[in-house]
């Protein structure tokens, strides 16, 4: 799998439509390929970044494995220096993979993909904190580092 930089607008738009959804305000969207670049098989975006936070969405059938997952946290920790990545999802098993992984369940969110109170229209949000995202980046904190 190669990591595809320096072409959001190129990896964003192919997230938007293979995954069917709207268009949105994104900080950053970093592709994967597994033919050098040429086609995209996923991506990952980041969205709503305020200095403290950032969220992250991924789209890539089978290709959240540990490359993956060691790059979303990595750009986490390194490009958007964060004290929190949050995750929202309505899928059970990506809501167990982060569970898995370590977030912080922080509840459910009604009406967030539709407009009914009904399961299919929530989603659950989770977060990863500071220390957490630094170990899945595979960075090593300084004893004395307060950052």
């Amino acid at each position: 799998m190669q990591i595809v930089t320096g072409q959001d607008a190129r990896v964003a738009a192919w997230m938007f439509e293979v995954s069917g959804s709207a268009p949105m305000l994104y900080n950053l969207a970093v592709g994967l390929s597994e033919d050098g670049g040429e086609t995209l098989s996923g991506g990952i975006m980041f969205t709503n970044f305020n200095g403290s936070d950032v969220e992250v969405h991924f789209y890539g059938p089978g290709l959240l494995k540990s490359r993956a997952v060691r790059t979303i946290f990595y750009i986490a920790a390194t490009t958007f220096n964060v004290n929190r990545l949050t995750v929202h999802t309505r899928k059970l098993h990506m809501a167990r993979g982060c569970i898995k992984l370590g977030a912080e369940y922080e509840g459910r969110i009604k009406r967030l993909y539709g407009p009914s109170d009904d399961e299919c229209d929530s989603g659950w949000r989770f977060v990863f904190w500071r220390e957490r995202i630094e170990k899945l980046a595979g960075l090593k904190r300084k004893t004395n580092d307060v950052r």
